[in-house]
């Protein structure tokens, strides 16, 4: 089922970069190896941006065992390691997190019949999509809180960064054992972790902060007050309830027949090992 559903989605979205949930890999591959020392190298792997960064951490899970990093790389990397991720959509997300908490989200009405099922999905969407435009009125500056937070803590460990200018827009960076090369120009750093986020990343603000300009004003457009308007701009109009709808000439559609399953229906979703 899994390998025709994927098959299925690459046919139907061809052009369109497919990532695995990281979280869902490591929930599969613990299955076999146990350790919070092999978690932690796994997440390091899934976040890793650039090689030499990634084949750091890969020789850090082959010291934990050969085996298990075979198994590892048998779910191939490129779907669930930043450093394979295309940097067009602005998203270094490693896991499907978001999914997860809408699904969550409808969980109460996910259990109803379809129309009552969608009544009340639109009016939790024409809720929140309103309190989402009074939330960017709680804005300080504008890009979002999230972002701002990014950048903040990116400023912070830019402060041990040695830097080296060449003169013209380069700059040449020190950090963590590893030189990048920044181009404030391009708005791309060698970590790609700029690239991917559309955030300044720490060696990309050390570089702003040399040259005196606002990382603030390098972030990305997707993160602005004016980009996140526009994405709320539509809103669900208000409707009256089903005993007022028109009546309607089409046949009615009958619902299937129920075959009732043994023992009490679970309704929450079972967590893996590592989830609280």
């Amino acid at each position: 089922m899994q390998k025709g559903l994927e098959i299925a989605v690459e046919n139907v979205l061809p052009l369109v970069e497919h990532r695995k949930c990281a979280r869902h890999v490591l929930a599969n591959w613990c299955k076999n190896w146990k350790g919070v020392e092999r978690r932690r190298v796994f997440w390091r792997i899934a976040k890793s941006t650039f090689e030499a960064e990634m084949k750091d951490n890969i020789q850090a899970m082959k010291k934990l065992g050969q085996e298990c990093l075979d198994d590892l790389l048998w779910y191939n990397l490129n779907t669930w390691c930043k450093k394979y991720f295309q940097d067009y959509s602005k998203c270094d997300v490693v896991d499907n997190n978001m999914a997860e908490s809408f699904n969550t989200w409808i969980l109460l009405a996910r259990y109803k019949t379809i129309i009552t099922m969608l009544e009340e999905i639109r009016v939790k969407m024409m809720k929140r999509i309103g309190d989402l435009r009074e939330f960017s009125n709680t804005w300080i500056t504008d890009i979002s809180p999230m972002s701002l937070k990014i950048l903040q803590e990116n400023i912070e460990k830019s402060m041990q960064c040695n830097l080296t200018w060449n003169g013209e827009r380069g700059f040449e960076i020190k950090h963590h054992g590893f030189t990048h090369t920044v181009d404030i120009v391009s708005r791309s750093c060698s970590c790609r972790s700029w690239q991917l986020r559309g955030i300044p990343c720490p060696h990309g603000v050390a570089a702003l902060h040399y040259k005196e300009l606002e990382p603030i004003h390098y972030v990305a457009s997707c993160y602005s007050k004016e980009t996140y308007l526009s994405t709320y701009a539509h809103f669900i109009q208000p409707m009256n309830n089903m005993k007022m709808w028109p009546t309607s000439n089409n046949p009615i559609v009958k619902p299937p027949k129920i075959k009732k399953l043994p023992g009490r229906p679970g309704k929450v979703r079972r967590n893996g090992a590592d989830e609280s």
